[in-house]
């Protein structure tokens, strides 16, 4: 995790490279790139969770099937 004087050096570093005038937009770029980011990764954990919890539905529906034509090859002999 970044402390305070780092953040203060990273500031002081930027000032110097884009001037005051491109900073205020610079910020916002990055501030819209992050909220992006963050949509998309909670999108993404959704989609996997989903498919995760099909996948599991699907796993279950299989072992339910496979026991039931066990039952029924045991009944037949």
């Amino acid at each position: 995790m970044i402390g305070n004087s780092e953040v203060i050096i990273i500031a002081i570093v930027a000032l110097l490279l884009f001037g005051p005038d491109k900073l205020p937009e610079l910020a916002r770029s990055i501030g819209k790139a992050s909220g992006e980011f963050k949509r998309a990764s909670r999108e993404a954990e959704r989609e996997l969770t989903e498919e995760f919890k099909e996948t599991k539905e699907n796993l279950n529906l299989k072992e339910i099937e496979t026991k039931f034509v066990e039952e029924l090859k045991g009944k037949k002999e």
